[in-house]
């Protein structure tokens, strides 16, 4: 019931920032400069994104790899394209997907379900980590640089912050040997609930998982920082072709700022950051000397080509079936018995 409210409410605030966006504007002027856009480039976009799209599932299959899971490329799609757009719809900083991903790679191709998430837990953190140092030099060019309001870079830079802050503790942690959510149930003792006992020891397993391959594969982890950032150039080529395609000519810096922000919308606790990534994109590319409209019609087409990787992985849900849900909790409640033999 709780997780329903705060889906509902998420949603019904980014509905309501992304109309306030729209009537901030106008619906004229948006329309306007959505007739400019060359379509026709739509294709070429697509393709890069399925470049970028197939360097990510490598860096997975790679993590996979290093934890002795051999998995052909092939069968990591749907498992991915399931997870990114759970993800897209769940109400958090693109996180969510992970357990129903974890459980349709364990259908697909029999990796244990606490082998596939932890996997899937530290391709996450990669996402999350490679981009930091160009977020911080973003915030910082955009502050020096352009006219932003005060209360918006604020907003930005305390999101930015609580990233580092849990990603630095989450590292310095797990170097230490010691598992980051197990030691935060601890200290505020949630534990110690009935429900939460349940899965203790098997979370425990699970955080061992994630230690030892930090521990003893760091080889492999600066592999996947590189596959990262290949994977944010492809990105960054997406941006410059969308803009090409409306008629900008964006320099490389404002190009990486476009994205910096994008990657902020994201992290935003609002399902597939709707009103979010329309709102900065409107507020930046004003800031940059373009129209706001501009920046709305760029969210809005990213968003199109999105949406396309997200109707797929709702189709292979759909796949997949209803039973996944009941499939999913039985894994959950292997009980401290598997996780032994697991071990």
């Amino acid at each position: 019931m709780k997780k329903t409210l705060l889906f509902i409410l998420s949603t019904l605030m980014g509905v309501a920032l992304f109309i306030g966006v729209l009537h901030r504007i106008g619906i004229h002027e948006i329309l306007e400069t959505l007739r400019s856009f060359s379509w026709a480039t739509l294709a070429l976009i697509m393709l890069v994104g399925f470049l970028q799209l197939t360097v990510v599932l490598y860096r997975w299959q790679m993590v996979l790899r290093a934890q002795g899971d051999t998995v052909p490329l092939k069968k990591l799609f749907v498992p991915k394209l399931i997870g990114y757009a759970v993800s897209f719809i769940t109400p958090g900083p693109y996180v969510g997907g992970e357990p129903v991903q974890a459980y349709v790679l364990k259908k697909e191709t029999g990796v244990r379900f606490t082998h596939g998430l932890a996997a899937i837990i530290v391709d996450k953190l990669l996402d999350f980590t490679y981009p930091l140092p160009f977020l911080i030099g973003a915030l910082v060019y955009v502050m020096m640089k352009f006219d932003v309001s005060s209360e918006v870079f604020s907003l930005f830079a305390v999101v930015l912050l609580a990233l580092i802050v849990v990603l630095a503790l989450f590292y310095i942690m797990t170097y230490q040997g010691k598992g980051f959510i197990s030691v935060l149930l601890i200290v505020f003792r949630i534990n110690r609930i009935t429900y939460i006992k349940k899965y203790f020891e098997k979370l425990l397993y699970f955080e061992k998982l994630i230690i030892q391959f930090f521990q003893h594969r760091s080889g492999v982890f600066i592999k996947g920082l590189l596959l990262s950032l290949l994977s944010g150039a492809l990105v960054f080529i997406q941006l410059f072709l969308l803009l090409h395609a409306m008629g900008i000519i964006a320099n490389p810096w404002h190009i990486f700022i476009i994205m910096v922000f994008m990657i902020l919308a994201f992290i935003m606790p609002i399902p597939g950051a709707l009103g979010t990534m329309e709102a900065g994109q409107a507020l930046i590319f004003n800031a940059m000397g373009y129209t706001a409209s501009a920046g709305v019609v760029f969210a809005f087409i990213f968003r199109i080509i999105e949406l396309v990787k997200v109707g797929l992985g709702l189709i292979f849900l759909s796949s997949v079936g209803l039973n996944f849900l009941r499939n999913l909790n039985d894994l959950t409640n292997g009980g401290q018995a598997n996780s032994k033999e697991q071990d």
